[in-house]
Formats: C-alpha cells, structure tokens, sequence
C-alpha cells in the first residue's frame, strides 16, 4: 500500500543519515579506505546477524552465486565511493556517486536488449556535461579520482541491477548479510597485503563505529522509502543530498565553489532525476 507521507520521512530520514556518513568518511582523511570498509562492513554484519536471528531468517539465502556478486558489485562500489570522499570535495563525490541511476539504466539495457529513447540521451548528455564542467573548472577534481568514482558507480549500479533480481527470491535482510559476508574477507585480504592499519585515537575509532550503525539506519530507511511510496518522488527526494554536501562542505571542510562548477553539478542532479522521472510515466 502507497503511503507518501510515510515514504518521503523515510527517504528525508535516510538523505540525511547517509550526509552524516559521507562527512564521518571525509573527516578520517588519515584512516586508510580499506580500514574503513572494514569497520563499516564489521558493524553491518553483526546488527544485520542479530535481525536474521531474531527473525529466524535463513541467511544463505537461494541464488548464492547471485547474492555473492551482489556483494562482490557492491564491495568495489562502496570503496571507490569512499576513495573519492577522501580525494574530492564532498558535493563533487556525492554528485559523481549520484550517477549511478543513470549506469543502472544502461547497465540493464544491455543485459535486456531495450533501446533507450532519444530523450534518455538527451539526460545522459546533461549529467556527462556535466561532469565534464565540474573536472574542468574545478582544480582540485583530478583525473584519476575521478575515473575512480566513476567505475564506483559502475560497481553500485551492476549491484542495484542484480538486487532488482534477487528480490524475487531473497529476503531484503538477506541480501543486506550477503554485502558485508562478502565485503569482510576481501578487505581483510586487502589489508593482509597492503597493510592500509592504523592503530589510531579513541576518538577516530568511535567515528569508524558510528559509521557502520549509520550504514545499517540509513539502508534501513531507504528501503522501507521504496517499499511503501511511489519510486519517483521517493528518488527525487533523496537527491535532496547535493544540498547537504554543498553545506557541510562550506561550513565543515571550507569548501568553496565557482558558479559554473555549481552548475555543472546541477547539470548531473538534472539528468538523473530527468531520466528517473521520464522512467516512471513511461510505459515498460
């Protein structure tokens, strides 16, 4: 049953939360990403482990191979994303992270053989202007960083493809396990290699912590915005985050942009809710 006010709580709820993640993300500027994953998928498994439980949910689910590849897609999303945190300005990463629907369409396109309208293109072209604006007047968007939090959103949107699958077999709890089940041993192997530890302050330690409870909220939220609203009003919604990395940004991180960077990152925020919109009043 659609219920919009319930819907845009949950999804205002989940924005905000995931803003308090990002900024916890870029204030560890000394804490390695893979450590970070880490702690993150640490603190996940265990609230998720405790609902499964409790729920007398049977975690290793059905499609296995799928849920893995879930969490392998997701695994490699999640850290180039946080990369990109400690490496851009906060509201150019959550931008570039926000192209993600955009991956998903053409991801499932591929794999369905559907064409895209000219009118998608159109939308596509706006947000890669986009991102061609922002990399080209903002000194401090590299490249390399930039490639990065690109092929992140690659990795979220082959993740949120094969979630669209799984939820015709799998519990929504199971597929959150799967994510940190498989997240947790490539980290560690990661970390075995690279040795990306620090033995830090008690204070950074709480902050890794509180990272991963908000992880878990925020996924919470956000699902249950889908469950009970309508898909494009609750999209629309969440895009509400340029805001907050635009302003925690300033005031935290003094962030500063030029108006024809501030565009170009509107350009994106455009296209991806263009062509969530046009997705949703057109016939599939």
């Amino acid at each position: 049953m659609i219920d919009s006010k319930k819907s845009i709580i949950y999804m205002l709820a989940a924005s905000f939360i995931f803003a308090l993640m990002n900024i916890a993300v870029k204030y560890l500027q000394d804490i390695p990403v893979a450590q970070i994953v880490f702690m993150r998928s640490f603190i996940m498994m265990i609230m998720v482990s405790v609902i499964v439980i409790k729920k007398g949910i049977n975690p290793m689910g059905n499609n296995k191979k799928l849920l893995i590849l879930r969490g392998l897609f997701g695994t490699l999303g999640i850290a180039m994303f946080f990369y990109t945190l400690h490496h851009m300005p906060l509201a150019s990463a959550v931008v570039v992270h926000y192209l993600t629907p955009i991956f998903t369409v053409l991801i499932a396109v591929i794999l369905t053989k559907k064409n895209i309208k000219a009118i998608q293109w159109l939308f596509f072209f706006i947000c890669f202007a986009g991102v061609l604006i922002v990399k080209g007047f903002d000194a401090r968007v590299t490249l390399f960083p930039l490639l990065v939090g690109v092929a992140g959103t690659i990795g979220a949107a082959s993740a949120y493809n094969i979630i669209g699958l799984l939820k015709k077999t799998e519990h929504h709890q199971v597929i959150m396990f799967y994510f940190p089940l498989v997240t947790i041993p490539l980290v560690v192997g990661f970390i075995l290699i690279t040795g990306d530890w620090v033995w830090t302050t008690p204070q950074n330690w709480a902050i890794l912590l509180l990272i991963g409870v908000l992880t878990y909220f925020a996924q919470y939220f956000l699902t249950r915005a889908y469950q009970v609203g309508e898909v494009s009003k609750v999209s629309v919604i969440s895009y509400l985050g340029i805001f907050y990395a635009l302003f925690f940004g300033y005031w935290l991180f003094d962030e500063w942009y030029e108006p024809i960077v501030i565009a170009g990152l509107f350009m994106v925020i455009a296209g991806v809710i263009g062509n969530i919109l046009y997705k949703e009043t057109t016939p599939q």
